[in-house]
């Protein structure tokens, strides 16, 4: 006769992160997926940052709310601890939906995950920071000098206005991890490609088109020329691509053209990439087909390429023994997407991304992330910081 069968063991990340705290992570992330916070509704990103906020002061951070010029405000939450080493926390509060998103579409679960507009990327990895550090601070740790917690609105455009901020708190920083989503518990992000949006602008000589075409010099002509070049550019530099995303031109059919206008995103996997686009691009610009036509390139990387680094590479090795303690071995990969993670790694500070909850399909309706990745992600984040604690991450 068969034996009854018994419960299965708790994981380890259920034993530090029980049902009723992931069931809380929940409640907090319907809130937050609730509030239309597109980096274009400001007063949106102000009241996620209200939400965070209070999440913060709960684990006896000091918190401050710098209001934006255009963007939504940046939040900044402190909190000094008995340890050693001073850590930088990075996540974002702007999604890229449009104002309304959330009330067509709001917070569901089912078929164990949850869905709405930036739930995958990135206000759950908000909620990852928070109760981490609320996990430590429960069980009487502070395993850090200081903790800096960036919580920016704008990182869905680049980070325009919350960029200088980032540098700032990086140069006093040790080590910086970053709260972006993933696509599998065991996976980190250690690279990301730089990124860089041009914008090319063709000027020609507007000309009445039935009557006397042959006195217009056709900027769309001229732009169509330039937008095959600039896509044949891919595949003629490692790790680099070339898209031409946006192009507009001209007013009316009957009217030759007198302008056009493109922009263009350009990703490079390191800084050898980079100058060989720069130079690739300008050569593509200098080439004119059109007689008489002018053309104009501006842009340049705002996200440098984040490459890993020896220290880097230290940082990813203690990740690693934090998820080995919870069973999960795990695997540092590259993506082409950039990140505020980029800043942070360009300036030199030992950098890990990837760090937020599991899931898919951001930027798309059908965006979610897989409940049974709360409790073990809330509790890599607090083993990290556990092993950060005096972490020398010289190679």
């Amino acid at each position: 006769m068969d034996s009854p069968a018994s419960d299965p063991a708790p994981s380890p990340a259920s034993s530090l992160v029980p049902e009723k705290t992931v069931n809380a992570f929940l409640d907090d992330l319907r809130a937050l997926v609730n509030i239309n916070s597109g980096t274009y509704t400001p007063d949106g990103v102000a009241q996620v940052a209200t939400y965070m906020r209070a999440l913060f002061e709960a684990t006896g951070c000091e918190v401050e709310i710098i209001p934006g010029e255009r963007m939504g405000p940046q939040l900044i939450a402190r909190r000094t601890g008995t340890g050693q080493g001073h850590v930088l926390i990075i996540g974002h509060m702007d999604t890229v939906f449009p104002d309304g998103e959330a009330d067509r579409r709001p917070f569901d679960i089912h078929d164990g995950c949850a869905y709405g507009p930036g739930v995958f990327d990135m206000k759950s990895g908000l909620l990852v920071a928070a109760y981490a550090i609320c996990g430590l601070v429960e069980r009487d740790e502070a395993p850090w000098e200081t903790l800096t917690m960036i919580c920016n609105p704008d990182e869905e455009i680049g980070s325009p206005e919350s960029h200088a901020l980032i540098e700032a708190e990086a140069q006093r920083a040790d080590v910086a991890l970053v709260l972006e989503p993933t696509s599998d518990v065991a996976r980190v992000t250690v690279a990301r490609k730089g990124a860089a949006t041009y914008t090319l602008e063709i000027h020609g000589v507007a000309a009445h088109a039935g009557v006397e075409p042959q006195r217009g010099r056709s900027a769309i002509l001229e732009m169509a020329h330039r937008i095959v070049a600039l896509h044949a550019l891919n595949g003629t530099i490692p790790g680099v691509t070339v898209n031409v995303g946006v192009v507009q031109g001209g007013e009316r059919p009957n009217v030759v053209a007198e302008a056009a206008y493109a922009e263009i995103d350009v990703r490079a996997a390191d800084e050898e990439g980079v100058q060989a686009i720069e130079a690739a691009l300008a050569k593509v610009v200098a080439d004119t087909n059109v007689p008489d036509t002018t053309a104009a390139l501006e842009g340049f990387f705002a996200h440098r390429p984040f490459t890993q680094s020896p220290r880097s590479a230290r940082l990813f090795a203690l990740a690693s023994e934090a998820a080995a303690e919870l069973g999960i071995t795990l695997r540092g990969e590259p993506t082409g997407g950039a990140s505020d993670g980029n800043t942070t790694a360009g300036l030199g500070i030992p950098t890990l991304d990837g760090l937020g909850l599991v899931g898919g399909l951001a930027h798309n309706p059908g965006e979610y992330v897989e409940i049974a990745s709360i409790a073990p992600r809330i509790a890599l984040l607090m083993g990290i910081l556990r092993r950060l604690n005096g972490a020398d991450l010289s190679a």
